[in-house]
């Protein structure tokens, strides 16, 4: 009696995880859950990594789907770039799925960790400083210039916000970024969504929440294939997987009401940023603690240094918020 109760306790707290992962990363920043979720299960229940992110692609291909779908209704994805990028993605996940399965059954899967924790802190830094973009309609010669061009209306401010991309941004984002989105996604079993971003908001240079709404359709592709690979693997658990996919679906279609109608965003970005500093801090201590004993901190000190973290952080970016680009 005692293993059931506690095998459901730890099947609703998985589905917990896949709530919040599904609000925040889901469909707000369109990193597709999947990097708050794999985190939250490899700390909360001590799950290895290689299963946690098993998990974490299952939900992520829920994610896509409940809140790309979405947006697609409301016309804030641009399907030129999905198409275009996701081929560069899919490549990438088949790789980097091949490269964590001889990591692991080499016994070197602590540095999956590691590279977690610097792919989080990669993904703070592409959050926190978005770039301005136009709100009235691009003049003629302008568009010219431009391979892809857009439009959406924004909710929040009532306008139609019109946006371009250069051939130039559009190759950078692909071979530059995308590839290695993919790569990392296989790797790491997040769905690319932090490099997603990275490729749709810096080097192509899409209007935030445009950005957001294309990641989700690139992560459902990346995810389903780095998914199939983890399935033939043996990592991912159904039940497990199904816990996390029922709180994230419920998660990403919450997020889906918030984001069109998000006014700036600074306080999203300033709770999202903390707490992946507190999940960037814990993964490096596992990492380090599962390399041979690199760095063993006593497991009191690590919840309160832990916490510390993500205090200090949070203090810090309200501090700077008025320099924090909605």
């Amino acid at each position: 009696m005692y293993v059931v109760t506690q095998a459901l306790a730890n099947l609703g707290l998985i589905a917990v995880c896949g709530l919040g992962a599904g609000i925040l990363g889901g469909g707000l920043l369109g990193l597709g859950g999947a990097v708050i979720l794999t985190p939250l299960l490899t700390i909360l229940l001590n799950l290895p990594i290689q299963y946690s992110a098993g998990i974490s692609l299952v939900s992520a291909i829920s994610t896509s789907i409940m809140a790309g779908s979405r947006f697609l209704r409301m016309g804030l994805p641009n399907t030129k770039v999905f198409i275009a990028l996701s081929s560069a993605g899919t490549t990438g996940a088949i790789m980097g799925s091949l490269m964590a399965y001889h990591i692991i059954n080499s016994g070197y899967n602590w540095i999956l960790y590691l590279v977690f924790s610097g792919v989080m802190y990669m993904a703070m830094a592409l959050v926190a400083r978005p770039k301005q973009h136009v709100v009235t309609a691009l003049p003629v010669d302008v568009r010219d210039s431009y391979v892809v061009t857009g439009s959406y209306l924004d909710q929040a401010l009532k306008v139609y916000v019109n946006y371009g991309i250069r051939r130039s941004n559009l190759l950078k984002a692909w071979g530059g970024v995308m590839l290695f989105g993919g790569v990392i996604s296989g790797l790491l079993g997040i769905g690319g969504g932090p490099i997603n971003m990275l490729a749709l908001y810096w080097a192509a240079e899409m209007p935030i929440k445009v950005a957001s709404a294309t990641s989700n359709l690139i992560v459902g592709a990346t995810a389903a294939t780095s998914g199939t690979l983890y399935w033939f693997f043996g990592y991912i658990q159904p039940f497990m997987a199904m816990a996390s996919v029922i709180g994230i679906v419920i998660g990403a279609n919450i997020s889906t009401h918030i984001l069109p109608k998000a006014r700036g965003g600074s306080t999203i970005k300033i709770l999202l940023l903390s707490i992946f500093s507190y999940l960037a801090y814990r993964m490096l201590l596992s990492g380090l603690k599962r390399g041979g004993g690199i760095f063993v901190l006593p497991t009191g000190i690590e919840y309160v240094t832990s916490f510390m973290v993500l205090i200090i952080t949070l203090g810090i970016l309200f501090a700077l918020r008025k320099y924090i680009n909605d």
